[in-house]
C-alpha cells in the first residue's frame, strides 16, 4: 500500500451485507422457535416477524451499520421476566455458532460468534439469578 492511498477499514456489516444479516437471523430464528429448549420463549412474542427485523437492525447496528432510525432494544428488560438460566444461553450460543458457521465464511461467523458471545455474556451477568 502506498503512502498515498489511504488504509480503508470495512466494517463486519459490510462484509456480511444487509441481506445476509436477515437471512441468517431468519434462519437462526426458525432454529430458536424449533428448538426444545429455547422454542417456548417465543411462543409468547406477539409479532415475530417485527420481532426478527428488531434483531437483524440490532445486529446491524453492533455490526458498525447505520439506520435512519435505530432500534429500541432493552435488552435486559426484555430477557429479565423470562427467568432464563445459563444453560439456556449456552443453548443459545450453541445455535447461533451452528448457524453462522453454516451460512457465512468462517471468518465473517467467528466475528459474528465473539460479538454473539459478548452479549451472552452481559445478559448471564445481568439476567441469571445466582
Amino acid at each position: 500500500m502506498s503512502p498515498e492511498s489511504p488504509r480503508r477499514l470495512l466494517p463486519l456489516c459490510d462484509r456480511i451485507g444487509r441481506d445476509r444479516v436477515e437471512d441468517v437471523v431468519a434462519r437462526f430464528y426458525d432454529r430458536l422457535e424449533a428448538d426444545p429448549r429455547l422454542g417456548g420463549y417465543f411462543a409468547s412474542i406477539p409479532d415475530l416477524a417485527a420481532h426478527r427485523h428488531r434483531i437483524a437492525d440490532f445486529w446491524w447496528i453492533a455490526m458498525g451499520g447505520r439506520l435512519a432510525v435505530p432500534p429500541q432494544v432493552d435488552m435486559t428488560g426484555a430477557h429479565r421476566p423470562l427467568g432464563l438460566n445459563s444453560e439456556d444461553f449456552i443453548r443459545w450460543l450453541v445455535l447461533f455458532d451452528e448457524t453462522v458457521h453454516r451460512y457465512l465464511p468462517a471468518d465473517l461467523a467467528d466475528q459474528w460468534l465473539q460479538m454473539a458471545q459478548a452479549v451472552a455474556r452481559r445478559l448471564i451477568g445481568q439476567v441469571v439469578d445466582r
